[in-house]
C-alpha cells in the first residue's frame, strides 16, 4: 500500500498549455491540524476574555455597620459592576445595612491606613452632619492600624475596612470606573 499521503488540488497554470497538476504535499493532513488546532485555541482565550471583563469583581471586606448605639465592623462583599459597587454583609441580621452606589454619585472616596478611618477636611463634616458623633467614638478605641476605604455620595456613605492583602485591588478598581481615590496620610502627632 505504500504511505499515506494526502493531496492537494492546487489550481496553478503550467507553461505546457495550461493544465492543472494535482502535486502531492506529504504534510497537508498534519498542517490541516495544526490550523484547526490554532483556531480553536484562539476561539477559546476570545471567549475566555470577553468573559472576564463582563464578570463582577468580588472582594472580602469588612463593612462598619450600626449595632444600636455602637457600631460594628461585620464581614462583606464589595462586588464591582459596570455601572455601581455594593457591599453586603455576609450576616442576614446585617443584610438591611447593604450599601450599592453608582459610580457618577460618589463625591469623595478616602482611602487610609491608620488606627480608624480618616477622613479628607469635607468628608469629616459631612459624615458628621449625617450620623453623629456617636457613629464616631468606637472608632477612638482601635489600637492597631488597618487599611479603611470611606466613600460618600450627597446623602449617603459606608466605611470599609479593607484587607491587607485586597486594599490595592480595591482602591484601583474605584480608579478604573472613574472615581478618584484620596490616599489620606495619618499626621504624627
Amino acid at each position: 500500500m505504500g504511505s499515506p499521503e494526502a493531496r492537494l488540488l492546487v489550481l496553478y497554470p503550467t507553461h505546457n498549455g495550461g493544465q492543472f497538476k494535482m502535486p502531492n504535499f506529504p504534510n497537508a493532513a498534519a498542517l490541516c491540524r495544526k490550523s484547526l488546532t490554532l483556531l480553536v485555541i484562539i476561539s477559546v482565550f476570545a471567549a475566555a476574555t470577553a468573559f472576564a471583563q463582563t464578570a463582577q469583581k468580588r472582594y472580602a471586606v469588612e463593612l462598619v455597620v450600626p449595632n444600636g448605639k455602637k457600631s460594628v465592623e461585620t464581614d462583606a462583599d464589595i462586588t464591582f459592576s459596570e455601572t455601581t459597587f455594593t457591599v453586603e454583609p455576609d450576616k442576614k441580621n446585617y443584610k438591611s445595612n447593604s450599601k450599592t452606589f453608582a459610580y457618577g454619585d460618589i463625591k469623595t472616596a478616602d482611602q487610609s491606613y491608620s488606627k480608624k478611618p480618616m477622613l479628607s477636611g469635607g468628608g469629616a463634616v459631612a459624615t458628621a452632619l449625617l450620623v453623629g458623633f456617636i457613629f464616631a467614638l468606637p472608632f477612638l478605641f482601635i489600637k492597631k492600624k488597618k487599611h479603611w476605604m470611606t466613600v460618600q455620595t450627597a446623602n449617603d456613605f459606608a466605611v470599609i475596612k479593607l484587607g491587607d492583602n485586597n486594599f490595592r485591588q480595591i482602591a484601583a478598581e474605584f480608579e478604573t470606573h472613574g472615581v478618584k481615590v484620596n490616599d489620606l496620610k495619618e499626621v504624627d502627632k
